[in-house]
């Protein structure tokens, strides 16, 4: 039976720490930790910075949705920005406030459904969102909330994973598939008591994919759901975030011009023309 991810189970999966927490497995303290996971984000995702306009935030009222460990929030806030900082998960909202107090930086958090944000019409400079919506089940009702709540002449800027990158075609709905069926195949014969004996388990809780048990759990996905588990639609969620990862949806570039705000916000809600997008698609 081919999974329907909720919200419900989008909370559960990323409120069990921070997102990228385990990027930093040895730290002496708090600051120590928060040091090193901005050492390793701007190191390994060099492009950020680049195309983040961080230093164009003096002053301007800024939105972060999704703030994981506050690494993004904090070059906003050293640049001085009016930061606010919302999340789906307690979890990332109290790591991203620990990563402001030991700064001495200032920002309100608080807790936020990406697809029905709080905020009234026109209420930020700039909305800022890296990696992040592509987890809610309908990314498109979020977009729609990114341009309700940036005022008209300000700047969204958006990254969302790329359904016709190299990581898609290549790594993930080929080498990743085939591995996962040679490991389904390599059990045949046995899936029955292997079912029997996944049912009783809780997941581990894996993030990412360098764990050599992520095999494991994505073997043990197909025992839970059968083969639909390995149909494009079902298996990319469970790519690039970790196999135990409900929503990670790989989007065409169309859907960010079919209608869609970045394609000319003018045409999907008239009273932001002239907004400044930056959409682009990672791996």
């Amino acid at each position: 039976m081919e999974c329907k991810p909720s919200l419900a189970s989008v909370h559960s999966f990323w409120n069990t720490e921070a997102c990228g927490t385990h990027f930093v497995p040895q730290y002496d303290d708090e600051r120590d930790f928060f040091e090193k996971y901005r050492e390793h984000r701007y190191r390994t995702e060099w492009h950020i910075p680049l195309l983040v306009p961080f230093a164009e935030a003096k002053g301007k009222k800024v939105l972060e949705i999704g703030t994981g460990n506050g690494a993004d929030g904090v070059m906003f806030a050293l640049n001085g920005a009016i930061y606010t900082g919302v999340d789906l998960t307690e979890a990332a909202l109290e790591a991203s406030r620990k990563h402001f107090d030991l700064l001495g930086l200032s920002g309100v958090f608080q807790k936020e459904n990406a697809e029905h944000l709080s905020f009234p019409d026109e209420s930020f400079d700039i909305v800022y969102s890296h990696g992040v919506l592509h987890h809610t089940p309908h990314p498109r009702t979020a977009i729609d909330e990114v341009f309700r709540v940036l005022k008209p002449g300000g700047r969204a800027t958006v990254m969302l994973y790329h359904k016709h990158s190299f990581n898609y075609c290549a790594r993930i709905m080929t080498y990743m598939r085939l591995r996962v069926l040679s490991k389904i195949l390599s059990r045949l014969g046995r899936w029955r008591c292997d079912r029997e004996t996944v049912l009783s388990q809780s997941p581990p809780g894996l993030r990412g994919n360098t764990d050599r048990r992520i095999w494991e759990i994505h073997y043990y996905n197909f025992l839970r759901e059968g083969w639909s588990y390995l149909k494009a639609a079902n298996f990319v969620h469970h790519c690039t975030d970790g196999p135990e990862c409900p929503v990670a949806l790989s989007l065409r570039f169309g859907f960010l011009l079919k209608g869609a705000p970045f394609a000319g916000v003018s045409r999907a809600r008239g009273k932001n023309a002239g907004s400044t997008e930056t959409g682009w698609l990672g791996d």
